[in-house]
């Protein structure tokens, strides 16, 4: 099974995730999130190409995959041949423009 790393930019992303739920609603419904996208990550370990390519970045590659959590956050990162790396958490309501590169 390969190792599955966060990108800093989808720490930082997930840190204002939890920040977000944590100050908008309770630290239940914080958790809940944080466990929901945790359970995709365990899918993405389980069956990296599973997923489809995201084509929503300027240069789709097949190794660039997303997945979809509750409707709401599309997580997206790259299989690489050592690794998978979670580029991305981003939430459905935001800009799409913002995840266009996903080499920042």
């Amino acid at each position: 099974m390969l190792k599955l790393v966060l990108t800093p930019r989808a720490a930082n992303s997930m840190e204002e995730i939890v920040d977000y739920y944590l100050f908008a609603n309770s630290g239940e419904r914080a958790l809940k999130v944080i466990q929901s996208i945790e359970e995709a990550f365990d899918k993405i370990r389980d069956s990296p190409t599973s997923y489809p390519v995201c084509f929503d970045i300027d240069v789709p590659a097949n190794n660039i995959r997303q997945i979809i959590v509750h409707n709401t956050f599309k997580v997206i990162y790259r299989v690489a041949k050592d690794k998978l790396e979670i580029i991305e958490i981003f939430h459905g309501r935001r800009n799409p423009e913002l995840i266009r590169n996903v080499n920042d």
